[in-house]
């Protein structure tokens, strides 16, 4: 009976401690899927945010040089 009991617990033992190796491997995985979609998810916000500002500082750029261009017409005429 003692040799059942300690052939059961190795057995479970055996059975366990790659069952446990094999989650933390899973989660490790997991985590590093994570980071990468995190990763990509900033860089598609800093590509957006930089469009705006670019959109932006055009068309900030073509009033600046529209009211320039009239000042310069008012200046000469």
């Amino acid at each position: 009976m003692a040799f059942l009991k300690k052939s059961l617990f190795l057995v479970l033992f055996l059975g366990l401690v790659p069952l446990s190796l094999c989650e933390s491997e899973k989660r490790e995985g997991e985590n590093e899927e994570e980071q990468e979609d995190d990763q990509s998810e900033e860089k598609r916000s800093l590509g957006s945010f930089l469009k705006g500002v670019g959109t932006t500082l055009a068309s900030v750029g073509k009033v600046v040089s529209d009211q320039f261009g009239k000042l310069l017409q008012a200046g000469q005429g």
